[in-house]
Parts: structure tokens; C-alpha cells; sequence
């Protein structure tokens, strides 16, 4: 500091002989901003010492009910799959390579073995095994006690069985026939287990006994080490047993930061004092020096400016590396997305479960602030995701033909309570166009004209107008427009309307919103062989269109293709009463497989629009024959076909799935979970007919 800058010396950087008397003031300051700050701070780490506890307590037990649900998840599927291995063995044709199938999963470890076993007095006798081979022919001692009490309670029961220095857990059930199977894998608790990095359950230690007693005997596996000090004790109802999981933290759950808060309260407050009483000093010996250096640093900048050519260079490299960056930036928000829905669902449920506590006002209203944040964050992930999917075309599409009526009317439906808040008229919708089908996805479909509807009254002037119509563009695509009386759109930002995040400034109004919605509209309506575009005018307003691939409407190709009547067989067989459940939302499809099914007397048809109804009609009705479509407005189809076969009542109801989404994983995923056939769509009329005949009862039976 002793050079001169720009004609200004050390001597200017001086301090004046009369800032000693503020010198000594600011000290006193300083002193008496220490003793508050320190003692602040001090009753603030205690403060947050007890809140970290109470936490760090709450947040095992959740950790807890993780860890268990996970475990309980994976019991459940070995006594789900024991049934299912004892009826593919005792089958007949083929039933070895159907055991192998049903089996893979449970011994593919190595050290897992299922054995089938059929009674004879206090023995059994082994009819069918797979895995490391430790079950003999026949079974007798430990293992045959096991399946005596299983072949007597029906139902799940477990042991640990014990050979030399090795122990099994053995798990064993009924099955049809008079036969029972067991599972047996050797527990290798003498080596503890690290949990392997990035794993959700890496910071805590976990203990699975086969009993309700924490005994070393019954220790089934260890995660970590074995749980101590503050340990969360769960219970698993294992079939007819109940099992015991400990939990405890590898590492404080919440932070580090409560056992150091005294000390980090003290030092940050005496920091800060000594910090303020510097800046002040030191604000008037930099001032001049700072203006001399700003002068200087700008002719360095303006010398600079030679280096133009070599920047645009670096700018070019950037951009390159930045469109790298940006394919694995969608891999990593896809995976993000997923992660973050764990914790979402968690805020979200027990934010529920308090709401329904009671509460004081004030906490209602906290709680309800929690609530919607969460669904506005969970809106945002899906719509991210949904993006990240488009982008790395991971976007599973079920198009068909779709009646634009239809779905017109539901997004209209949707969207007329908050235009009624705001005072907006919605019209239209019923143009003769409006009555054509679209080849599209109908739930993406239903998705982009609902984000158009409701920006055009998020975004329109109160007691405005929101008019839906409907038109041909050439002979092949119909265009649907959603026009509106906002502000409309100024050119300059049209270019920015797309960009996901960019909200134009909308912002800083009080309109929600993530700034996300029009890019996915147009990603997923070009996904589906359209295109989404705008007009706009500003001070009249604006209007978002989509343009989609027009397509044969489902009984028109019907009666086009099966001119006789279809595919029909001169040996159809009749019945009196024969009843099929259709479960699917598209009302044309619905319309083309009762004509189909019309030409099979005594054949009625019971439609269901809804996964929820489907299953309500399934247990009222018992149907003969269900025909199950997998995109449904509540519940997807898949879980619709696990809860048919969950349910006693509806488990041996043949299930044929009808679906446009037909890649050849899908179908065998959906046959492994117990699905009779898979059907895709355009429907073949005489495979559909074919199926009716052969699983439909006939007549007197």
C-alpha cells in the first residue's frame, strides 16, 4: 500500500489523529454487541440441542417404519410366490420349468433353497426342489415340525433350523393339493454387513430376529452392527409369527451441530463483533485507495477488450460442453425426481394425518401452507420428470383413437371451479369438429388441454371469457383452440414462451404457477405427432392451439373391416347368463366391444370407467371374464389386476388385458403377474371373440 495510485499516496490512506476517541467508543460497542451475541447464542444451542433430539428420535422411527415396511415388503413376496411354486409343481405339463420360473427369484442368492413336499404321517416327501440343494428326499426333524404346523394353521409360519454351526430360516406354507412348501436360505449373521454407499438405509443399523425377543439365536440379519443405544423397536406380523426389527444411527440422523452449538454461538457472536468494529475502521482507510484502484482496474478491463477474439473462442468451447452437460443433467433430474418423491409422499401423508388431528387455528393453517407446498412441489417434479422422460425418450405413449368431445368436456369440468373463483366464462366445445377423433395418448392428451385451460383463466382479466372450439386443418389433423380476453402475449417474449421456468415476469404476481407447463404441453403434444403453437394480440388477448393426426372412429373401422358381421365361428357355443366386466375410460372403445360382444347371445357386458368401480363391480358381480384396460383416470391397470388377484373373492377370475401399450417387457410383466392373455388394440374382433368363447361358461354349466 505504500505505491501510489493515481496520484493519491499513503499519506491520504491514513488514519485522521481524531478517530483514536471513536477508536475507543467502538470498542465499548463492540464489547457490549459480544456479551449479547455470546449469551444469544448461548440459549439458543440449547434451544436447538432439545429440538435435534426430539428430532433425531422422531426421524429413527420413520427411518424405522422404512426399514420394516421394505422387509415386511419382501416376506410378503416370498409367501405370496410359496403358493404359487407349490401349484406350478404339482401342474402337470411343463410344471418343472414352470417351478424353475416361479422360484428364480428366491434362490438366484446361492444361498436359498424351495423344496415342494407332499405328507406321509410325520415325514414328507419331496416332490419338487430347486437352490442349493440342502433339503434331502425327505423330510423329517426341524424342517418336518415346521410343515406339520403349516399344513395345520394354513398359513405362514417360520423357524430358524439349526444343522452343525450353520443356521437357516426357514419359511413355510400350505398349498393346493395337500401340499406344503418351505424356503429355506442359510443366515450369515458371524460377518457384519456394510451397507453398500448411496444406499437409502446406509446411516443406520439394522437387526431382523425371527421372534418378538432380541435373542442372538433368532438374529436373522444384521445391517451394520447391532443396535445400541437409541434403538427403535418395530414389529413385522409374519404369518401366523411376529418378528422384531432394532433400529439405531450409524451418525446423527439430523447434524453435528447440536453438540458444538455452544461454542459455534459464542465464537460466531465474538467473530461478528470484531468483524463490525474492523469494517468500520477500515471503511475510511479504503475509500480513497478504493476510488484510485477502481480507475486502474478499468483501464486493465478496457485493455482488455483486444481479448474479444480468444473469449469467443472459450464462449464456443462452453457451449459445446454445455450440451453435454445438459444429457446428463436429464439423467440426473430423472433420477433426482424419483429420489425426491420419498420424502415428498412423507411431508404429504403426515401432513394429512395432522390435519385430521386437532388443531388450533393457527396450526391448521400451518399445516394446510405444508400440504400445499408439498402438492405444488410434487406438481413440479412430475411435470420435470415427465420432460427428463420426453427428452431421453423414455415417455411410455397408449395412443389410440380418442373422441375430442370426451375429453373436452372432462378438462372443461376440471376447470370450472376456478373459473367461477375468477369470474370467467368458459363457452364451446361443441363445434361439429369437436366430435371427430384424434389419434393421441388420452390421459396426455386430457393433460395438455387442461394446463392451456387453466392458464387461459389463471392468466385472463376477471369476468373475461375462455372459448374452446375445434377444426379441421387440411383433410388429416384436427386443430383444437383455447382462445382467451387476457393481455395477451408481447413479441419480444414470444420467443421466451416455451422455456421451461421462464413465467415472464408473471412471477412477481400473485398467479401460481412453476413456468413449466407450456414446454411439457409442447414436448408431449409433439410426442404424440402434433404440434402446439400461439396466436396472440396484445391488449385482446390470446389463443394456444393443438393439432393432432385425425383417426377412424373405433366402430366405424368395426363395420368396415368386418362386413359379415366379424370373424364370428359357425360352432360359437350360447348361454343363458354369461357376464364380462369391461373395465376402461374411453367411452368409444367401450361402444365397439359391446357390438362385438353382441353377436354372443346371453352374453351381458358391464361397463366400469374407473379402476376403483371396477373392482367394486368385480366382488358384486363375480364376471366370468374381466377385460382390463391399464390406463385409467384413478388407479392404473396394473394395480387394478394385483388387487383381483390379492382379493379371495376375485382371485380365479380370468383377466384379459385390452391395451394400446403393447412393448413385449410390458406384456410379459403383466402375464407373470397373472394376466390370461394380452389383447392390444386396434382390437382384433375375432381374437376377441375367440377368447369370449373359450372362457366364457356355456350353457348349464
Amino acid at each position: 500500500m505504500g505505491e501510489e495510485i493515481d496520484g493519491y499516496g499513503p499519506q491520504e490512506l491514513a488514519v485522521a489523529p481524531s478517530q483514536g476517541t471513536k477508536w475507543f467508543q467502538l470498542s465499548r460497542s463492540s464489547l457490549a454487541l459480544l456479551l449479547v451475541i455470546s449469551a444469544g447464542s448461548i440459549a439458543l444451542s440449547f434451544m436447538v440441542r432439545n429440538v435435534v433430539a426430539d428430532q433425531e428420535r422422531k426421524i429413527l422411527h420413520e427411518r424405522g417404519g422404512e426399514v420394516s415396511l421394505v422387509l415386511n415388503q419382501s416376506l410378503q413376496n416370498i409367501g405370496t410366490l410359496l403358493p404359487i411354486a407349490g401349484a406350478a409343481a404339482s401342474s402337470g405339463t411343463n410344471s418343472h420349468s414352470s417351478f424353475e420360473l416361479v422360484t428364480t427369484s428366491l434362490v438366484q442368492s446361492g444361498t436359498g433353497s424351495v423344496a415342494v413336499a407332499l405328507k406321509h404321517g410325520e415325514t414328507f416327501k419331496v416332490i419338487a426342489k430347486t437352490g442349493n440343494e440342502v433339503v434331502g428326499p425327505t423330510i423329517t426333524g426341524s424342517e418336518a415340525t415346521l410343515l406339520l404346523r403349516a399344513s395345520s394353521t394354513h398359513g405362514l409360519d417360520t423357524g430358524i433350523i439349526r444343522s452343525g454351526n450353520t443356521r437357516r430360516l426357514a419359511i413355510a406354507t400350505s398349498a393346493p393339493g395337500g401340499l406344503v412348501v418351505i424356503y429355506e436360505s442359510i443366515i450369515q449373521t458371524a460377518k457384519v454387513t456394510t451397507p453398500a454407499a448411496g444406499s437409502p438405509f446406509s446411516d443406520v443399523n439394522v437387526a431382523l430376529y425371527a421372534s418378538s425377543r432380541a435373542a442372538s439365536s433368532n438374529l436373522v440379519v444384521v445391517s451394520g452392527t447391532i443396535p445400541s443405544g437409541e434403538v427403535d423397536r418395530q414389529f413385522l406380523t409374519v404369518g401366523n409369527d411376529r418378528w422384531l426389527v432394532l433400529t439405531s444411527a450409524r451418525q446423527p440422523l439430523v447434524g453435528l451441530i447440536a453438540e458444538w452449538s455452544v461454542w459455534v454461538s459464542l465464537l460466531v457472536g465474538l467473530v461478528t463483533a470484531l468483524l463490525m468494529t474492523a469494517l468500520v475502521e477500515g471503511l475510511a482507510r479504503r475509500r480513497t485507495y478504493a476510488l484510485g484502484l477502481v480507475r486502474v482496474r478499468t483501464a486493465q478491463l478496457e485493455g482488455a477488450l483486444s481479448e474479444r477474439g480468444r473469449l469467443q473462442e472459450a464462449e464456443q468451447r462452453a457451449r459445446e460442453e454445455a450440451e453435454e452437460a445438459n444429457q446428463s443433467k436429464n439423467q440426473f433430474i430423472s433420477r433426482m425426481s424419483h429420489e425426491l418423491r420419498t420424502p415428498l409422499n412423507a411431508v404429504i401423508g403426515f401432513g394429512q394425518l395432522l390435519k385430521l388431528g386437532e388443531l388450533t387455528d393457527d396450526q391448521r393453517d400451518s399445516v394446510d401452507h405444508i400440504l400445499k407446498g408439498g402438492q405444488h412441489l410434487l406438481t413440479l417434479i412430475n411435470e420435470v420428470l415427465d420432460i427428463a422422460r420426453i427428452e431421453t425418450g423414455d415417455l411410455a405413449l397408449s395412443s389410440e383413437a380418442v373422441l375430442v368431445s370426451d375429453v373436452l368436456n372432462d378438462v372443461l369440468g376440471l376447470t370450472r371451479s376456478l373459473a367461477t373463483q375468477r369470474t370467467i366464462h368458459l363457452i364451446g366445445g361443441r363445434d361439429a369438429a369437436c366430435s371427430e377423433y384424434v389419434f393421441a395418448d388420452r390421459h396426455r392428451l386430457q393433460q395438455v388441454l387442461l394446463n392451456l385451460l387453466s392458464n387461459a383463466v389463471k392468466y385472463n382479466r376477471l369476468g373475461g371469457t375462455v372459448a374452446v372450439s375445434c377444426e379441421r386443418s387440411g383433410s388429416t389433423r384436427l386443430r383444437i383452440k383455447v382462445s382467451d380476453t387476457g393481455n395477451g402475449i408481447p413479441q419480444e417474449q414470444l420467443g421466451r414462451l416455451f422455456t421451461p421456468f421462464d413465467r415472464l415476469g408473471a412471477e412477481r404476481s400473485e398467479i401460481e404457477g412453476t413456468g413449466i407447463g407450456l414446454s411439457l404441453s409442447r414436448q408431449l403434444a409433439e410426442a404424440m405427432g402434433g404440434v402446439l403453437g400461439v396466436e396472440t394480440v396484445v391488449g385482446e388477448g390470446s389463443t394456444f392451439w393443438v393439432e393432432l393426426p385425425l383417426a377412424e372412429r373405433p366402430v366405424d373401422r368395426y363395420e368396415r373391416l368386418n362386413t359379415r358381421g366379424g370373424s364370428e365361428r359357425d360352432d360359437a357355443p350360447s348361454a343363458s347368463h354369461r357376464t364380462v366386466l369391461y373395465i376402461e375410460d374411453n367411452l368409444a372403445n367401450v361402444t365397439l366391444v359391446q357390438r362385438i360382444v353382441a353377436q354372443r347371445e346371453g352374453v351381458e357386458i358391464i361397463p366400469a370407467m374407473q379402476g376403483r368401480l371396477g373392482l367394486e363391480l368385480a366382488r358384486e358381480h363375480l364376471p366370468a371374464l374381466v377385460l382390463l384396460d391399464l390406463h385409467l383416470p384413478d388407479i392404473s391397470g396394473e394395480e387394478v389386476l394385483q388387487r383381483l388377484r390379492d382379493d379371495p373373492v376375485t382371485a380365479k377370475i380370468p383377466v384379459v388385458i385390452v391395451s394400446a401399450d403393447a412393448t413385449p417387457g410390458q406384456i410379459q410383466r403383466l402375464l407373470n403377474a397373472g394376466a390370461l392373455a394380452y389383447l392390444t388394440k386396434p382390437i382384433d374382433v375375432a381374437e376377441l371373440l375367440g377368447m369370449l368363447d373359450d372362457h366364457l361358461p356355456t350353457e348349464g354349466s
